[in-house]
């Protein structure tokens, strides 16, 4: 080493600076981790066996905000002794500059922002992730649990009973799984009182990441429901599908709705767990530019449009049948064909309407035996219909399903008369059907960004289509908004690492300026600039994802502001 480097000090200044920073950053980090337990546990959201490890999870990622202002604060104390005990004065009368005695702030100010930028490549993002688990809802674990145990759970405003929950092992695109066997319901009103009860031999219940939009009621079959546009009441919510299987409702004593092999309920399921970037290291951020369906709120959307598109393919095989044959063949979840006897399909808002078959008789639904004999089974006849994609569970797969609606329709079983004599229904719902061999794999396969372009592609050839336009709307502006959100979480995290430095400078600077005040007094005015800088850099953050680069101006002013802060105070001390 060359002579003259007062090592020896700087030995010194560094040691006291490394056990004051760690100290103080020891106490912040505790008290700003017990601080955010306390809203989790006082809104039942976080169980009180799982506040430690809440707060034990909490303490690196906190150390992002806690870092800078433990830093500034040893810096400020540690220089201010130097400063007091006139060590920094007979270190220049050695001939020490003040440059010189700076140079362990500088040290630790690299040392620290190296660690921040160390915490967030990879340690902070896992401990976030885990305080969200821990504060998130388990939705098919609280039903599983609250069901062995014997009592009943709300679900969209029915009180559920089975005999047993077992939770298995979910299908691709979907959070979680869970079979009910012995299904029960009573659905209640505002005062309590029942108002229709349900059963089922079982019923399955799958757990799937949300996509924003309104939730479809109850059975709700419209095309945007069914694509995966609508879900939760908020984009972070997921959908709880609930499928029972040989269904009976009764309502004020009277069958409502029959029996039925198979009834769909969708209904969202709030706070439940859902990625976010801040759960990513630098690395896995930069790989979500070309894949950002890793985020589950994307690839549900990218689902969505997939399933979309893939209804749209179905239905013009269904069409171009009609209009060349008059019929159009089907399946139902279990393989059983049917046929319809229509002149057409002409698009609607959400569904598609059957047009009478060209000889002006109604439209005509027969549905077929099962095996090799064949046969029609049972007909019936409507002057009205419609076609409407409905949501399925199983779309994980790539299965489709449709629904059929005939609007004042008779309906008799082959060789009980003329199907034209039976009484008349108000409608006749079929649910669960399909084109023969229609699947969406090849389009589930696909990226968002060959999705955007069939999407486009379809619009240019055929014209707008509303629910189609909406959920591919929905998609690139999801994706657009994904990005601008990456490039302010890596911008955040390099300029809290930078602020963080320059915090370390700061203290150090002000506190030899200002050797003759008291050290609180002197931390003031480090720590206000410090405050505003960090409120800058949260506040770019946030306009750079609403708004995108014009936001890290904003950000990145904080830290060159208080640059120039220290810049300004330096050339007070270098003064005097």
């Amino acid at each position: 080493m060359p002579r003259g480097l007062p090592l020896t000090l700087w030995r010194a200044t560094l040691t006291d600076l490394t056990k004051l920073v760690s100290l103080s950053a020891a106490v912040l980090v505790t008290v700003i981790a017990f601080a955010g337990a306390i809203k989790p546990l006082s809104d039942g959201v976080l169980q009180a066996g799982d506040a430690v490890r809440f707060i034990l999870f909490a303490m690196p990622p906190m150390l992002a905000y806690a870092l800078p202002f433990a830093s500034g604060f040893a810096s400020t104390l540690v220089y201010h002794r130097i400063a007091h005990d006139h060590e920094a004065v007979a270190a220049h009368a050695g001939g020490i500059s003040h440059r010189s005695l700076l140079a362990p702030a500088l040290a630790a100010a690299v040392g620290l922002s190296a660690l921040l930028v160390a915490l967030n490549e990879s340690v902070i993002p896992s401990f976030l992730r885990q305080m969200q688990r821990l504060v998130t809802v388990d939705f098919a674990r609280l039903v599983a649990q609250e069901i062995s145990k014997g009592k009943a759970v709300e679900l969209k405003g029915m009180m559920v009973f089975a005999d047993r929950a077992q939770r298995v092992e979910p299908e691709e695109g979907v959070m979680d799984k869970l079979v009910l066997d012995g299904f029960a319901a009573v659905e209640v009103d505002r005062n309590g009182r029942p108002v229709t009860e349900a059963t089922a031999s079982s019923a399955v219940l799958w757990l799937m990441p949300g996509v924003g939009g309104d939730a479809p009621e109850r059975g709700g079959s419209a095309s945007g429901s069914a694509s995966g546009s609508a879900s939760g009441s908020g984009a972070g919510d997921s959908v709880a599908l609930l499928r029972l299987y040989n269904f009976v409702a009764v309502q004020e004593g009277k069958v409502a709705g029959g029996a039925r092999d198979s009834v769909n309920i969708n209904f969202p399921v709030p706070n439940t767990f859902s990625d976010n970037p801040k759960f990513l290291s630098f690395t896995e951020l930069r790989a979500l530019a070309d894949f950002p369906e890793r985020m589950n709120w994307i690839d549900a959307r990218r689902r969505a449009l997939a399933m979309a598109l893939a209804e749209r393919r179905a239905v013009d095989a269904i069409r171009a049948s009609l209009e060349k044959t008059g019929r159009a063949r089907l399946v139902d979840e279990r393989g059983r064909p049917l046929t319809i006897q229509a002149g057409g399909l002409r698009a609607e808002p959400n569904r598609w309407a059957l047009l009478p078959p060209a000889d002006g008789g109604p439209i005509r639904v027969d549905l077929m035996r099962e095996g090799a004999a064949g046969g029609v089974a049972a007909a019936a006849i409507a002057p009205a219909a419609t076609l409407s994609a409905e949501a399925a569970p199983d779309r994980a797969a790539g299965r489709l399903s449709f629904r059929l609606d005939l609007e004042r329709a008779r309906m008799r079983d082959a060789g009980d008369g003329n199907v034209a004599d039976a009484p008349e229904r108000l409608s006749i719902p079929m649910g669960g059907l399909a084109p023969e061999g229609a699947v969406a794999v090849d389009l589930l396969a696909r990226s968002p960004a060959t999705l955007l372009e069939a999407a486009a592609a379809r619009r240019a050839a055929t014209g707008p289509d509303g629910a189609l336009d909406k959920i591919a709307g929905d998609l690139g502006f999801q994706i657009a908004r994904l990005s601008r959100l990456v490039l302010s979480k890596q911008h955040e995290r390099m300029a809290m690492a930078a602020s963080c430095a320059v915090m370390v400078l700061t203290g150090a600077v002000t506190a030899l300026r200002l050797s003759r005040k008291a050290p609180l007094t002197v931390y003031l005015f480090t720590f206000f600039p410090a405050l505003a800088t960090i409120v800058t850099i949260s506040g770019g953050q946030q306009v750079t994802v609403q708004q995108g680069p014009v936001g890290l101006a904003l950000m990145w002013s904080g830290v060159a502001g208080l640059l120039v802060y220290t810049a300004i105070v330096f050339r007070g001390l270098a003064r005097h």
